[in-house]
């Protein structure tokens, strides 16, 4: 099935992942039949290959999978779940291991089985105040996007601007020209959108961007 684009305006949205392919269809129907927008995977590796380009919404995510656990996945580093709202699905006595994954970054867990209008009503809760929060986050999320489309000298002169370096400080700091280093940050102004460097550094702390001090040698 294909996955909800991250593009997409709608955050009435889940995706299911569940290596039982008849629990995850049963599943995505009963999703759909609410008007859910669904995207479903068989794998934990499956949706961290997509996990980038999918659009913010519930991630309905079983606890244990063939390979990776569902625990695996979201303790796992360079995996961003921050645009999905977790909801970890067990089975019965998996209750110590769903209290993990609360510790770990989950938002509730859903036990199996359970019955459909429950889970339909919980989840309508959890949009609902998911979708409060995607306001507040989607200006780090844009700012994140834009710094990713850096080439990496752009994002070395980036890293420095950042510490107050000048370009002098940079290009020594680099082993380059003053002017190439003009020339990567007007590349660099020029991709992020920025009218000036001042716009370009608040799109660099938005998107937590480190910092990177010049050597002084």
């Amino acid at each position: 099935m294909n996955a909800p684009s991250r593009a997409a305006g709608d955050t009435r949205r889940a995706y299911v992942v569940d290596d039982d392919e008849g629990f995850r269809r049963s599943l995505v129907m009963l999703l759909e039949s609410a008007a859910w927008e669904v995207g479903a995977f068989g794998s934990a590796s499956e949706f961290s290959a997509r996990a980038r380009e999918l659009g913010p919404g519930i991630l309905l995510l079983d606890l244990n999978l063939g390979g990776d656990s569902g625990l695996d996945l979201i303790e796992q580093d360079g995996v961003e779940l921050d645009r999905f709202a977790v909801v970890m699905v067990t089975g019965a006595g998996e209750i110590e291991t769903a209290v993990r994954s609360i510790k770990a970054g989950a938002i509730d867990f859903i036990e199996k089985p359970f019955d459909p209008d429950e889970l339909l009503d919980r989840l309508e809760r959890i949009g609902s105040e998911f979708v409060a929060s995607l306001e507040a986050r989607a200006a780090e999320w844009q700012a994140r996007d834009r710094v990713a489309a850096l080439s990496a000298r752009e994002s070395d002169v980036l890293e420095r601007l950042l510490s107050g370096a000048s370009n002098k400080l940079i290009a020594r700091d680099l082993g380059l020209s003053p002017r190439t280093v003009e020339m990567h940050r007007a590349r660099m102004l020029q991709k992020l959108g920025a009218a000036n460097t001042a716009e370009a550094l608040e799109i660099g702390r938005t998107a937590s961007l480190k910092s990177v001090s010049p050597s002084k040698n």
